[in-house]
């Protein structure tokens, strides 16, 4: 399978190491898709020794296509957006197209998947269950965040579900 792995602003977002990783145990190409924010909490130098010029974080950069959103929207199966923030989660839902990962999924016509990781507050607040609502009925898919100890030392829902439970759910493998 061909995936696009987008990586959004969540302090979850070095987790995203190890999804790359376990989608590459087993053979599957992945392409990384980092946000302006998400380079704020790991640097793209990270995904891009694990996966060497498959690593985009703009639109329009010098030397790389011009339809980039187009061509990675036609070659992948799957968008997996992990970890989705609240503000990409926004976004989708509003089909607002201000960025590469954000564009990607406008012109995406395939599965979509996404991980939401935030405060438990955040994850609570009316607009973001809105929102991830509005993605279900579209068919999006929503790995729902996991519960345990959060980064302000909160323990709630809210952490982004590790690699292997991400990884089952895009396969859709059900037993252990």
């Amino acid at each position: 399978m061909k995936l696009i792995l987008g990586v959004s602003g969540s302090i979850a977002a070095y987790k995203a190491v190890d999804i790359l990783r376990r989608f590459q145990q087993e053979g599957h190409a992945v392409t990384v898709v980092m946000t302006r924010a998400a380079t704020r909490f790991i640097a793209p130098l990270t995904f891009e020794t694990f996966a060497p010029g498959r690593v985009f974080l703009k639109l329009f950069a010098p030397g790389q296509d011009p339809l980039l959103h187009i061509t990675l929207a036609r070659e992948c199966d799957l968008l997996l957006v992990a970890p989705a923030s609240a503000d990409i989660i926004g976004r989708m839902a509003g089909g607002i197209a201000d960025d590469l990962l954000s564009t990607i999924f406008c012109a995406f016509h395939r599965r979509v998947a996404v991980a939401p990781a935030m405060n438990t507050h955040m994850l609570e607040n009316p607009a973001v269950g809105e929102n991830l609502a509005r993605l279900r009925a579209r068919g999006i898919e929503v790995i729902e965040a996991a519960e345990g100890p959060l980064a302000n030392r909160d323990i709630g829902r809210g952490r982004l579900p590790d690699a292997e439970t991400i990884y089952r759910h895009c396969l859709g493998i059900t037993s252990v």
